[in-house]
């Protein structure tokens, strides 16, 4: 009896000794979406993370958390994250603080930002940061959010939603048609108006808004899989055989997908395709080639799943001494891919966890027997790093086909170069004697992180001490710099650290003293015993920060132009000694709620602050509605100045600017047609995904044009029938 016992108790002594390491192995996998930048107009920088340089921006280019991206005068850009779309106006800085499956946490240093949400899924949590306040949706709805660097001033406009506003005081609700104006640091002084009339950067977010929910795409494709609204203008929808329903792109002859783009180093994803194509975005990252029938057709995953998980590049790699000589007069050692076909698995180079491997591919293409698939493909270290070597045992499909394969000298790889300049057609026998591998053999360099634009002139912006921002959540760590750990890299190339190296360098970073010239500074100092009871935690320096310098501003360059001192009465106390933390102001004595952690960011001293400049700012309602208790004067609201037209903004107008490419194009690269408009899809989604579908042997055909796509999905906001509009702006409109 005792000895069955015994043999009772096994089962739970297993569950209790694997649970926390698989629970572990889980806490470690990447997120399962990233930030693609999909439009921008005029110039627009990024800074990757882990970098300190800026370069100019590119279409299709996947962002992750710690990246930043500047728009410069008369610029725009949108960046979409699957079911939200995050679009800047002309001189705003933004911070990508947190991108995680359940958090997205941005930080707005300067300028307009408008957040359009179209669901927001349980648990998740949208965190706009700013330096007056942190501001968190409650509800999915469109938003905008103004920043004034010349004055202590944030306001936040709630087209529609609802969403919440903390600082030091007690969270102010800020509901539908209304706009709240922050002032007074961290305080919480605020006045609530009515939401003001909308202006040309709004109308331009509306149309594109109406466009992208109405696309034909997502009867066939998961809503959140980024940028398959971009698919209605450029390829058919059709059924082929049991493959289902497929995409057909309108590509010239002799194209092959992952063939017109470049390669970047994206952590913690490793090596990432970046396409050339304006739809290439979602074929790349999501779902299945297949080649049938004398054409290459892209295989979406299951439409009902909760989310769809990104993949840096779903291809298998080819080297081993084939493909050396033969690209060795091209320029040395080659490395070569191909698309991944219908239903073939994907083992990623980067260490996940086996419920990842598991996500991975069954939200993106059909697979019948997971659990065999992943009992076969996912053998692990002890670092969760996918070491299976029986891929090679799979018959891949597309590797025979003529074409399939690109294959280039490792330098244009590293270097972020064009691929489809220096690709190189390998003879078929070749490719047969191939070897795959998981990971490409290539270990990257500082420009495989800045893309291909690294060591272009580009419209930097000039760094100038910021100002701290609000937090409610704590962020991430920070990067570790990308020269700390490119050794490490280079000891196995083509794959990314895990997490104990990643400690390791860390550590590294921590005991290796910094030279006198560059102090060791906390980018978080905890705040001090005197903070109010039920604030949370306060936010730490991470090991990494000694190793990046203090965060800054960007701001664009000011040649010739003496700085003015920092107005006192605008400027949030700091203290006197770098690295040093800041007291927040205790509850006051009726009891209001706690609030969160302020992040508070060493002053630099030895930068003048910049000159006053003029930035875009919401229109204000003439009558006020609501305000906080301190502020004087609210029992009888005066009516306030008339509202100056933006700097910089174009005239409203319903037609959005076109976009610019951000590379030439080369010889070889197929030229994509403009995208026609399409007709805005039925309500619902109820719908057979065989409705408007072609056979298999039909021809792709054009489609039709959309009706009234140049129209706002919704009328104009106004404010109590009190909105202002200056003669510049009404000229405007008469002309559009």
């Amino acid at each position: 009896m005792k000895t069955l016992e015994r043999f009772a108790l096994l089962p739970v002594l297993l569950v209790t000794l694997l649970f926390p390491a698989a629970l572990a192995r889980a806490e470690q996998d990447p997120p399962s979406r990233v930030v693609r930048l999909k439009y921008m107009s005029g110039d627009v920088s990024m800074q990757p993370g882990g970098v300190d340089d800026w370069v100019a921006a590119v279409l299709n280019r996947p962002l992750t958390s710690a990246d930043r991206v500047w728009t410069d005068k008369d610029a725009r850009a949108e960046l979409q994250l699957g079911s939200a779309a995050l679009r800047m106006n002309a001189e705003t800085s933004l911070t990508l603080t947190n991108i995680s499956d359940a958090i997205v946490q941005l930080e707005l240093d300067q300028g307009t930002l408008n957040l359009h949400i179209r669901h927001l899924l349980d648990g998740e949590t949208y965190e706009v940061d700013t330096p007056n306040t942190a501001f968190t949706v409650l509800k999915a709805g469109d938003y905008r959010f103004d920043v004034d660097p010349n004055a202590d001033t944030t306001y936040v406009t709630v087209w529609r939603g609802e969403g919440e506003a903390n600082g030091q005081d007690r969270g102010v609700r800020v509901k539908s048609g209304r706009q709240a104006t922050f002032t007074s640091g961290t305080s919480l002084e605020h006045h609530i108006d009515d939401a003001p009339g909308s202006d040309g950067f709004d109308d331009w977010c509306r149309v594109r808004d109406d466009r992208e929910d109405h696309a034909q795409s997502y009867r066939y494709v998961s809503a959140d899989v980024i940028g398959a609204e971009d698919l209605d203008a450029y390829g058919t929808w059709r059924v082929v055989g049991s493959y289902g329903p497929v995409w057909v792109p309108a590509v010239a002859p002799g194209w092959a997908p992952y063939r017109y783009g470049h390669w970047v180093w994206l952590e913690p994803w490793g090596w990432t395709w970046v396409d050339d194509a304006p739809w290439g975005f979602a074929p790349c990252h999501y779902g299945r080639w297949l080649y049938t029938a004398g054409f290459w057709a892209w295989a979406p995953g299951p439409i009902m799943v909760a989310r769809p998980v990104y993949a840096p590049a779903l291809v298998a790699w080819v080297g081993g001494p084939h493909v050396g000589v033969s690209l060795s007069v091209g320029g040395g050692v080659g490395v070569g891919w191909f698309p991944l076909g219908y239903g073939e698995p994907y083992v990623p180079a980067y260490a996940v966890s086996r419920g990842y491997f598991s996500n991975v591919n069954v939200t993106n293409t059909h697979i019948t027997n997971i659990t065999t698939v992943t009992n076969n493909y996912y053998i692990t270290n002890n670092n969760t790093a996918v070491v299976q070597t029986n891929i090679t045992n799979i018959r891949y499909a597309n590797q025979t086909v003529v074409g399939a394969v690109t294959a280039v000298p490792q330098r244009v790889m590293v270097n972020a170069e064009p691929v489809g300049r220096a690709a190189v057609v390998l003879p078929a026998q070749e490719v047969k004697t191939t070897t795959v591998a998981m990971a490409a053999p290539v270990a990257p360099r500082r420009t495989s992180v800045l893309g291909v634009n690294a060591g272009t002139r580009t419209v930097a912006p000039r760094a100038v001490p910021d100002r701290p921002v609000v937090s409610r959540l704590a962020p991430p760590a920070r990067p570790i710099p990308f020269e700390a750990k490119q050794d490490a890299l280079a000891r196995n190339p083509g794959r990314p650290l895990d997490s104990q190296t990643e400690s390791q360098i860390r550590s590294t970073q921590i005991a290796t003293p910094r030279p006198a010239a560059q102090p060791v500074q906390a980018e978080h100092p905890a705040l001090s015993p005197t903070t109010k009871p039920g604030t949370p935690p306060a936010r730490v320096a991470h090991p990494a920060a000694p190793a990046m310098p203090a965060h800054e501003v960007p701001r664009p360059p000011l040649p010739n132009m003496p700085s003015q001192p920092a107005n006192a009465e605008h400027t949030i106390p700091r203290s006197s000694e770098p690295g040093a933390s800041r007291e927040v102001a205790p509850a006051n004595a009726q009891g209001t709620t706690p609030g969160p952690t302020e992040a508070v960011r060493p002053a630099n001293t030895g930068a003048p602050d910049p000159p006053q400049r003029n930035v875009p700012r919401p229109p204000q309602s003439r009558n006020a509605g609501e305000s906080s208790g301190s502020h004087p004067g609210n029992a009888n609201p005066q009516p306030g100045p008339e509202p100056q037209p933006r700097v910089g903004e174009p005239l409203p107008r319903a037609a959005e600017p076109a976009p610019r490419s951000a590379e030439p194009s080369p010889p070889a690269r197929p030229q994509y047609p403009d995208p026609p408009q399409i007709q805005p899809r039925q309500e619902g989604r109820s719908a057979s995904r065989t409705d408007t579908l072609k056979h298999e042997n039909s021809k792709p055909a054009p489609i039709e044009p959309r009706a009234g796509a140049g129209q706002p999905s919704h009328g104009t906001q106004k404010s109590n029938g009190h909105t202002q509009h200056t003669n510049t702006e009404k000229e405007g409109k008469k002309a559009s």
